[in-house]
């Protein structure tokens, strides 16, 4: 056991003393912070800027070209737009144009019939939503004169007008709601993801650098094959476990210093409101996963004599990963996540992680799938480690070409 805590914590520290390891972790960590912070600096910066018209009213000509009256017109906008000012005026389109283009106003809008207009603007922003909020309140007054017209009063106008409907959606206790659920569970599902890949081959490029440099030669002649294999992999992995509590931590603490901003964002609400018992399986799924890999990784890595084969035996695993996080993907943008596939998948360890973790966070398993594909994991994980740990002793001494499933399963049987 002293030995396997030597390798660990050797393993460990070299991890996060790297400065790749250092560099990336602060970028995530100032990029989540920044983006977290972006409507407080937006806040911040429309304070600064100066305003046009009164309180910062947005201000937009107003050409009314259908004989009606401008200024009720003008009235009836701003009533419904209280943040924009509009202003009547008879110019034409080109010096409209001049005007906006000057900066004279924000914008303009000529009514050429009581239900199509000319909007003038000079910059169209990414989020610029004056047209589609412009054209359900002309709808509105369009409706309103028509209504007028035929007789109906202004009151009785005004309520036919404001009607809505509401409704209430009342979920069982055992219901989920997947579009809810969805974010979160894909941040969870490809932050597995990029895990697995990353640190996997890093496990992998470790153990075939100290085969390629006969390092290894002389550890595992002074530590037994299982205290090396576990020892790097549980550094690997808690070294990758630190990055990620350091990066979701931080992405915590800085929507908490800007909840305020993020009260009408759904998005964000889910994310980070997310339900204990899902942020519980997330963990149990994400070490479980990224260690079944980590063995395979490292085994692989001690069958190549050179790095520069290490790519192509892996390719196989990296193959496999990446089919399982596909099926896993197009099943949750169907919202199909219950289909035959992902029940077949949930019970394999190699796809479970991803797959069981999916069906929990967005569908209907039961209590005992959860536990037998959790069980079956776990002694997956124990029996590829100690695999991959008779691999790496048996890969000290291959060297050239890496030798293929079917004589690495006979050079395991001999060495019995």
């Amino acid at each position: 056991m002293k030995q396997f805590w030597t390798v660990f914590r050797f393993e460990y520290r070299n991890y996060v003393k790297n400065k790749l390891f250092l560099i990336t972790t602060i970028l995530f960590v100032a990029v989540v912070g920044a983006v977290l912070s972006i409507p407080r600096f937006q806040d911040l910066n429309s304070r600064n800027e100066p305003q046009n018209g009164e309180s910062g009213k947005t201000v937009i000509a107003l050409v009314d070209k259908t004989s009606g009256d401008a200024a009720a017109a003008a009235a009836f906008f701003m009533k419904a737009m209280p943040d924009t000012k509009f202003e009547t005026t008879a110019e034409s389109e080109s010096a409209l144009k001049t005007k906006v283009d000057n900066g004279d106003c924000d914008g303009a809008v000529i009514l050429n019939t009581p239900l199509t207009y000319t909007y003038v603007v000079k910059n169209i922003g990414m989020y610029d939503d004056f047209s589609k909020r412009f054209q359900e309140v002309l709808l509105a007054k369009y409706r309103s004169d028509k209504l007028t017209r035929l007789g109906v009063s202004a009151a009785d106008t005004g309520d036919i007008l404001s009607a809505k409907v509401t409704s209430e959606t009342v979920q069982t206790g055992s219901g989920k709601d997947q579009m809810k659920n969805y974010y979160y569970t894909y941040i969870l599902i490809f932050a597995l993801y990029m895990a697995i890949l990353l640190y996997g081959q890093f496990v992998a490029t470790s153990v075939a650098t100290e085969k390629s440099n006969r390092a290894m030669e002389l550890l595992i002649t002074s530590t037994k094959p299982q205290n090396l294999m576990f020892g790097k992999v549980l550094g690997a992995g808690l070294a990758g476990l630190s990055q990620f509590v350091l990066i979701f931590g931080s992405s915590y603490l800085f929507y908490n210093l800007n909840k305020d901003y993020f009260k009408d964002d759904q998005v964000v609400q889910s994310v980070f409101n997310m339900p204990l018992n899902i942020l519980l399986y997330a963990v149990l799924f994400f070490v479980l996963g990224f260690f079944i890999y980590a063995f395979l990784y490292g085994a692989l890595g001690s069958l190549v004599s050179r790095m520069e084969e290490l790519s192509n035996t892996i390719m196989p695993v990296n193959m496999a990963f990446v089919v399982a996080f596909m099926v896993v993907m197009f099943s949750m943008n169907s919202g199909l996540v219950d289909n035959t596939a992902m029940k077949v998948c949930s019970f394999i360890p190699f796809t479970s992680p991803m797959a069981m973790f999916v069906r929990i966070a967005m569908g209907n398993v039961a209590g005992w799938e959860i536990a037998v594909s959790v069980a079956v994991l776990i002694v997956s994980t124990v029996a590829v480690g100690f695999l991959a740990a008779a691999i790496y002793r048996m890969g000290v001494l291959l060297y050239g070409n890496a030798p293929k499933p079917n004589e690495i399963v006979k050079m395991l049987k001999n060495s019995r």
